[in-house]
């Protein structure tokens, strides 16, 4: 279902350094994988940047990157996502992720294995490191020339370390065991356009009042056989996020990708 490169091309390296997801507690891995890569390796580019002149100059810039390594038995998948914002000529926002991802294919008919591994950072929900790894099954209920709607199961561990003032409650630094979950419906509206939603809910197994929630919205038209334009909308609630951080996250994006 998705692959991942054995060999990085100088550019895709640039941009897996400046790599960083929209919202940092939760990455929408399911938005930025193919719903079938063909045999071999592939990826995409892409990118979005958003300006503003007058009263305050505004200047935001993110890039993303995917690779595939596919075969009959399994597929491998590696992801940048990443960006920086500037209010004024000073930085305010940037954030960082990579993520690693491999699949088994031919294990079972219904179900398929995975395993993955991240890392990931974001100044602005004040995230100065988090790594985790994981495993799960995911499988698809139903599929056609329409599309494809999914779900997922898994467990995680993650340490996360925070960058919160001396008087905060919350600890700076956390290892946690989740049960990551998800749900993903893709759509051919038509032959150019294309509709992605994903949802993910991931409670700790310590306390299932604390979870982390997550959807994206995207929207991608296909305007040649290499690039498309794409409309994303994310909104990610934390339960029992630090006092200095917002329990609730949105965005709006728009931006451009290349296939290759």
């Amino acid at each position: 279902m998705f692959r991942c490169y054995r060999s990085i091309s100088p550019l895709a390296l640039l941009l897996l350094g400046l790599a960083t997801p929209s919202l940092s507690a939760q990455v929408d891995i399911e938005a930025l994988r193919l719903s079938d890569p063909p045999l071999g390796r592939s990826g995409t580019l892409g990118g979005d940047v958003s300006i503003r002149t007058g009263n305050v100059d505004f200047i935001a810039v993110d890039l993303s990157a995917r690779m595939y390594d596919v075969t009959p038995s399994e597929t491998r998948l590696l992801i940048g996502d990443g960006g920086v914002g500037f209010i004024d000529r000073s930085r305010f926002a940037s954030s960082g992720l990579l993520h690693y991802r491999r699949l088994y294919t031919t294990v079972s008919p219904r179900f398929n294995p995975e395993w993955y591994g991240q890392l990931n950072y974001d100044r602005a929900q004040r995230l100065t490191f988090r790594a985790l790894a994981g495993s799960g099954l995911r499988t698809g209920f139903a599929r056609g020339d329409w599309g494809e709607f999914g779900a997922g199961s898994g467990f995680i561990l993650e340490y996360e370390r925070l960058a919160l003032p001396d008087t905060a409650t919350h600890p700076a630094n956390t290892l946690e065991v989740r049960w990551t979950n998800f749900l993903t419906l893709r759509i051919l509206a038509t032959e150019n356009l294309v509709v992605t939603s994903t949802t993910y809910v991931q409670p700790a197994l310590t306390t299932f009042g604390d979870y982390r929630a997550l959807e994206k919205f995207r929207v991608s038209a296909a305007v040649s056989e290499t690039m498309a334009l794409t409309v994303s909308f994310d909104l990610r609630y934390d339960s029992r996020p630090p006092s200095v951080i917002s329990a609730l996250d949105t965005r709006l994006r728009t931006g451009i990708t290349y296939s290759y």
